[in-house]
């Protein structure tokens, strides 16, 4: 019988905000370690792709944050592997309670690529073979794609050089350093007056050591919610965009 795989751990005070809130970026990190985890139970983790000199590589992620759980609170996190869609391998995710209430749920697209030519590949036993539609949704719909609005001009923030500690250890930008960027060129009022509602990543290629990667902004009402957009360039080509609601 198949099961998701399942963490439980009391958020520490390095993953909480000023508010004393849990950040989206540490999410992110316990997403990422846990898809390793599983994949390595389920026979295709970090050292089963290594030896057929692939890798895991995330293309899109989709949060949405119900509530968002305290310094201290004791958590629940979940993951499990739900097949392929198209070229897309997905995963997903939540975050409860020990009682069994929502704080966060997530989906992921991936891919595969070859670490000599960086190109996507397929495995068609996960493609193919590996049925868990019985598992569920965290959210039904895959991440969708970023699509700035029109008529708004993105602005200049600010730009990064890539450093040492943005390095992972697939060689190039980690997946959750992108988010840490993106929020640090959001206004800090609407980071500390408002709660982040739903985070959509793409990312669009990788970032390598010492590339410098310029960060525009757009920032929108949309309904009653205040909505972020992020754009890192590299030598003008996207490398990823993220949008969040506030």
């Amino acid at each position: 019988m198949k099961k998701k795989y399942t963490e439980e751990r009391v958020v520490s005070c390095y993953e909480a905000d000023s508010n004393h809130n849990f950040r989206p970026t540490a999410m992110l990190d316990l997403m990422q370690e846990a898809a390793g985890r599983d994949a390595s139970v389920l026979g295709f983790g970090y050292d089963e792709m290594i030896s057929e000199n692939t890798a895991w590589v995330l293309s899109r992620t989709r949060v949405c944050f119900h509530k968002c759980p305290k310094w201290r609170d004791s958590v629940v996190l979940k993951t499990w592997h739900k097949g392929a869609n198209r070229i897309f391998y997905l995963r997903d995710f939540l975050l409860e309670s020990p009682e069994g209430e929502l704080l966060i749920s997530a989906t992921t697209s991936w891919l595969i690529i070859d670490l000599a030519t960086r190109r996507m590949v397929r495995n068609t036993t996960l493609a193919e073979n590996f049925d868990n539609s019985e598992m569920g949704d965290a959210i039904e719909e895959q991440a969708g794609k970023v699509v700035l609005p029109k008529g708004l001009e993105p602005e200049l923030v600010h730009t990064h050089k890539v450093v040492w500690s943005d390095i992972d250890t697939n060689g190039h930008v980690n997946n959750v350093k992108y988010a840490v960027w993106a929020l640090d060129a959001v206004d800090y009022d609407i980071l500390k007056e408002k709660s982040l509602k739903e985070m959509l990543i793409n990312y669009d290629t990788e970032v390598m050591r010492d590339q410098t990667v310029e960060l525009y902004r757009v920032v929108a009402q949309e309904e009653e919610s205040t909505v972020a957009y992020i754009v890192g360039k590299v030598e003008g080509k996207s490398c990823f965009s993220i949008k969040m609601n506030f």
